[in-house]
């Protein structure tokens, strides 16, 4: 009788084993630590301007390490607009409060990727968060940086 005791308990008139106690308690201390960090999470607002409206797509990339600033496909995430206007407006929802950066293009002859010439400067618009430029190739992500509190914006010019 007493290993019955020590395995399971009685909890109104349910048997509870020792094992899915333990578990509630970890979900009580569990779940109010994921309540807080959801509502931690943060919007970023990206405002374009300077697209050349009805030429091809915008692609906005965001970052959350310097180590992967600016390489296509190792992004944290990206959107895909339609140049539909001169000003477009992107959202990023969900996010942490910290240090991001964003790169944006303007893909006008729809091949999916920017365009360089033989010295590899852009031959399409193109614009990094904080107006960042990199003397001799793209900007570091110390230059391109900003702070995300939840429900920041940023705007971006395409040059």
């Amino acid at each position: 009788m007493k290993i019955w005791q020590q395995i399971h308990r009685v909890h109104g008139n349910h048997i509870v084993s020792s094992r899915a106690h333990a578990a509630g308690a970890v979900l009580a201390v569990v779940l109010p630590c994921l309540t807080a960090m959801a509502a931690q999470a943060g919007e970023l607002t990206i405002e374009v301007s300077g697209v050349t409206p009805n030429r091809g797509k915008v692609y906005v990339a965001l970052y959350d390490r310097p180590e992967t600033f600016p390489v296509s496909g190792r992004q944290r995430v990206s959107q895909v607009l339609t140049s539909e206007a001169e000003h477009l407006t992107v959202h990023f929802k969900d996010l942490q409060p910290g240090q991001y950066a964003v790169g944006v293009f303007q893909d006008l002859n729809g091949n999916g990727r920017l365009d360089k010439n033989f010295l590899g400067i852009p031959k399409e618009p193109y614009g990094f968060s904080n107006g960042a430029r990199g003397s001799i190739g793209p900007p570091k992500f110390a230059e391109a940086a900003i702070t995300l509190n939840p429900d920041g914006a940023t705007t971006i010019v395409l040059k």
